[in-house]
């Protein structure tokens, strides 16, 4: 985290479970037309609107929207079948409620608020797992373990910790629009080390395959089924995305080649549909 984790510390945390899906904003826009965006686009590919308009949550959070206008919704948009890094498995398409931005207010709602909405409302949501409050980086250091332990036995791929208030040296950071700290712990994300040879270079871990599985998910949203099943299309843009990947989270490439996970992935899309 910037500036670094500490900025955690004293703060009371929300460690909610993640889910393995892709990242949905849902809102209404000036002419009270429900839009479906994708982390990059404002309106989502077809096949990606298709997942979110034609599952049993849509038309809950539609009603809720329509009580609340100033709401952004986000979702994690869950295929059903196994999951895009393959951890978890869906009995259906779902779309599991994590934030709701209040756009009057310029504020994420707290987990507590998202969590009556989801509730009165028949939407699913994401599970809090602990509330906690740590006045050291190794009290924390130690929850973050022991959550791993947990995601681990229960074949979850992580957490996602939320905090509410952001110290004042901190408020105009444009990170922190919305009031909303955020940070991840995931089981695929190595303890760092650093190895050094003769000429001083860093020795970086390969990319682990649940992130490539995620970039490739990425180009999904974008691309859509017909063009992502070309692979002249996709597999140019696969490769952008995984070095993207490895460049923002400092890993090095993988040593099994791309166009395996295109397949895969392919066929877990084709196995979705069964």
């Amino acid at each position: 985290m910037k500036p670094n984790p500490r900025i955690l510390l004293g703060q009371r945390l929300y460690w909610t479970e993640k889910k393995d899906g892709s990242c949905i904003a849902i809102w209404l826009n000036k002419k009270k037309k429900v839009i479906v965006s994708s982390r990059n686009q404002e309106n989502a590919s077809a096949d990606l609107q298709f997942l979110v308009r034609n599952s049993e949550d849509f038309s809950k959070i539609v009603e809720l929207l329509n009580e609340n206008p100033q709401f952004v919704i986000y979702v994690e948009a869950c295929r059903k079948g196994r999951s895009i890094t393959g951890i978890e498995f869906y009995e259906r398409n779902t779309l599991f409620l994590f934030d709701i931005f209040d756009r009057e207010k310029k504020k994420f709602l707290t987990y507590v608020n998202v969590h009556q909405y989801a509730f009165h409302y028949k939407i699913p949501v994401v599970k809090l797992y602990a509330e906690t409050k740590h006045r050291s980086m190794k009290d924390l250091l130690k929850f973050k373990n022991h959550v791993l332990e947990y995601c681990e036995s229960m074949k979850i791929e992580g957490m996602v910790i939320k905090a509410y208030k952001i110290p004042e040296q901190f408020k105009d950071w444009h990170e922190f629009d919305g009031g909303l700290l955020q940070a991840k712990v995931k089981l695929d994300i190595p303890e760092p080390t650093v190895r050094k040879i003769a000429k001083g270079e860093a020795i970086l871990p390969p990319i682990p395959d649940t992130e490539i599985f995620g970039a490739i998910d990425k180009v999904w949203q974008e691309l859509g089924n017909k063009k992502f099943k070309d692979v002249k299309i996709a597999m140019p843009k696969i490769a952008e995305a995984v070095k993207e990947e490895c460049k923002k989270h400092l890993y090095s490439s993988s040593s099994k080649k791309l166009f395996s996970f295109y397949n895969e992935y392919l066929e877990r899309m084709m196995n979705a549909k069964t």
